[in-house]
């Protein structure tokens, strides 16, 4: 489409024309406008709720569950034959890393073991982590607390239980349990814990079988000074991902036999449910371009074809093909404009309603019912205003070329 070309379409006759023939045809050209703004609603609304969905699991992601990145002995991401306390190592060998790159604003220590917790009556196998709320001060406000409150006391005998465990074992804030377990020499351990508190990841995996506790707590049961894995927190997320390449780099030279992964690499429902979505919304977009494509080659045939004489006058006058072409592709631009216009008005009118309304619902394996939230996203409003007039460019230009090429003769018999 050459300059000549979009100034011709774009002339203050031809919108005349176009503004005139839009209105002649009433009823077809506000069905033509209410399958576009469908179509740019629809897209721009399940891009929202994407966003939002992918956004709260990356919170518990990198914020809860894994941290920013996290470095551990290559025989503990991936465990063969050795023992437990060969796949532990100490923080002291991250010092290095730490004062090389200013990014990293945290290093802490986790130490998790899978042992049997009993509250006198009942004993469960569960997963307990040990934190370090000093070195890990968001952590405790990343989770929701359903009851009591998260230890704050590093040396404290106190611990969190998961919502779903708690509710197995018929626990509550105040009540003491026994973790039992064999430390890494493998002699047999045990300690009483009191609840401080009940929290709720909203992740069914994590609530029905974890327990957090203090990292030297775990590391008094265990009976080491070692971690499993160390936890950093940078001081922008995006720049987990982009130092992990060289981080792992200086581990190796280093002789560590340490490696680093982003939490990215690590949240496996995150991207699960990234794939997933990505996947859905291509579909639903594949969908609705195609209703709104054969919407609009149909209704732009049937202009063609009650337009005829009209074509084979202008053509008779000196109007040439592209002419032809221009005026057809400008209705159909004007007609996309509005509709556009109107879609995106409607999705933030609906997205707003949905807010109002608070409607809650449930994900597969979330723990807990959340509130529906859709995000507005400009670049989603962006994306789809794109699509919707290049679907509409190629859906007028069919019918519109095949015009352009009537016989004049053929076609000027029409007004007889």
């Amino acid at each position: 489409m050459n300059n000549i070309f979009i100034k011709n379409m774009f002339s203050q006759m031809r919108i005349r024309i176009a503004l005139r023939s839009i209105i002649r045809h009433r009823l077809r050209s506000i069905l033509s406008i209410g399958m576009i703004a469908g179509a740019v609603c629809s897209i721009v609304l399940f891009h929202g709720l994407a966003d939002f969905v992918l956004t709260a699991l990356k919170h518990i992601a990198a914020e809860n569950q894994f941290g920013n990145m996290q470095i551990a002995k290559e025989k503990y991401w991936n465990p063969g034959k050795e023992s437990r306390k060969d796949r532990m190592f100490n923080l002291n060998e991250l010092v290095s890393v730490k004062e090389k790159y200013p990014e990293i604003i945290k290093v802490s220590g986790r130490l998790s073991f899978f042992g049997l917790v009993s509250n006198g009556d009942l004993s469960i196998g569960a997963k307990i982590i040990g934190i370090d709320t000093l070195g890990e001060p968001h952590f405790t406000t990343s989770m929701r607390v359903m009851g009591g409150s998260f230890f704050q006391d590093p040396n404290a005998k106190e611990g969190m239980i998961g919502q779903l465990l708690a509710k197995q074992m018929n626990v509550k804030p105040g009540d003491t349990i026994t973790v039992l377990t064999n430390t890494v020499d493998g002699v047999m351990n045990a300690m009483d814990i009191t609840v401080s508190g009940i929290f709720s990841a909203g992740i069914d995996e994590i609530d029905a079988q974890v327990i957090y506790l203090p990292l030297s707590l775990t590391q008094n049961i265990l009976d080491t000074q070692n971690v499993d894995i160390a936890v950093l927190r940078f001081a922008q997320l995006p720049q987990a991902e982009l130092k992990i390449h060289s981080i792992n780099l200086d581990l190796k030279q280093g002789m560590t036999q340490l490696m680093a992964k982003s939490w990215r690499e690590l949240a496996v429902l995150f991207r699960q449910v990234s794939k997933f979505y990505s996947v859905q919304n291509r579909l639903i977009e594949a969908i609705l371009l195609a209703l709104m494509f054969l919407g609009i080659l149909n209704a732009v045939s049937m202009t063609v074809v009650e337009r005829t004489g009209e074509i084979g006058t202008l053509r008779s006058f000196g109007e040439s093909r592209s002419d032809i072409i221009a005026q057809f592709v400008l209705e159909s631009l004007i007609l996309t404009f509005v509709g556009t216009l109107l879609g995106t008005v409607g999705s933030w009118l609906i997205i707003q309603l949905i807010h109002f309304a608070k409607i809650e619902t449930e994900m597969p394996g979330a723990s807990v019912p959340f509130t529906l939230h859709i995000n507005f996203l400009f670049s989603s409003v962006f994306y789809a205003s794109v699509l919707a007039f290049f679907t509409a460019f190629i859906a007028t230009y069919i019918p519109a070329k095949r015009a352009a090429h009537m016989n004049i003769v053929e076609a000027l018999r029409k007004n007889i």
